[in-house]
């Protein structure tokens, strides 16, 4: 579905991404783990058209190298940005319709997207009309999930979905992702914490200093010792 092949990412003359290479087949959960500062959000952010970059990204076949960010939203693939920001005046309400600006779809679609959306996070249907920006952390991730689900995208990628969190708002975050999963969608989840990404994630990548140092299976990564060492504590 995704796959990226030799991505190079610069600011000035610091290179943040070199080499870079994966892909992520329809239906898995495929994670991106490494230390602050590694490249990951970069290499999101050159996905999604935020920032320029060398080399060739392709999605269902189709290079979305250099296309606009809200064209690459339209082909399908959303985000869930580091530090969530919502749109901290905006309602709930507004923050999700927000979300499915790029579709053409009918107020049944929208309605129905909203109460599957509500079910995923019955947090959210409890507060439809508070602003964005006097909920806690973890209902604004709640939200920042939302709001991408209703871009209807066919690949979600998620950014530190748990930094900032308590772990047991962690541990509820994760569980909503097993559940998204279980729903189909193809995920590429970037996270600090290794123990919760391959938790979730059928295969995984490790990155460090903007380059790609291994990657396996979930099940080979666990036993890997330096994946255990670096990542799981052990």
């Amino acid at each position: 579905m995704l796959k990226i092949d030799q991505l190079h990412v610069s600011y000035g003359s610091i290179q943040a991404v070199r080499n870079v290479s994966l892909h992520v087949d329809e239906g898995e959960v495929v994670t991106l783990i490494g230390s602050n500062g590694a490249g990951k959000t970069t290499t999101l952010q050159a996905i999604c058209g935020l920032i320029p970059s060398k080399g060739s990204i392709s999605y269902q076949g189709e290079k979305i190298s250099g296309l606009a960010a809200h064209r690459i939203v339209e082909k399908g693939i959303a985000m869930v940005p580091e530090g969530r920001r919502v749109f901290p005046k905006l309602s709930v309400m507004q923050n999700l319709m927000m979300g499915s600006y790029t579709r053409k779809a009918s107020k049944q679609e929208l309605k129905h997207d909203l109460d599957m959306i509500f079910t995923l996070f019955p947090r959210l249907a409890e507060r439809k009309e508070q602003f964005a920006g006097t909920m806690s952390g973890g209902e604004q991730q709640m939200l920042a999930i939302g709001r991408a689900l209703m871009a209807k995208p066919k690949l979600l990628i998620l950014d530190e979905p748990s930094m900032g969190l308590a772990p047991i708002v962690v541990k509820g975050i994760f569980e909503t992702i097993h559940q998204i999963k279980a729903n189909g969608l193809t995920i590429l989840l970037i996270e600090q914490n290794a123990m919760m990404a391959l938790s979730v994630a059928d295969r995984g990548y490790g990155l460090e200093h903007g380059e790609i140092v291994f990657h396996d299976t979930v099940e080979n990564l666990r036993k890997q010792d330096i994946v255990k060492k670096a990542y799981l504590g052990k």
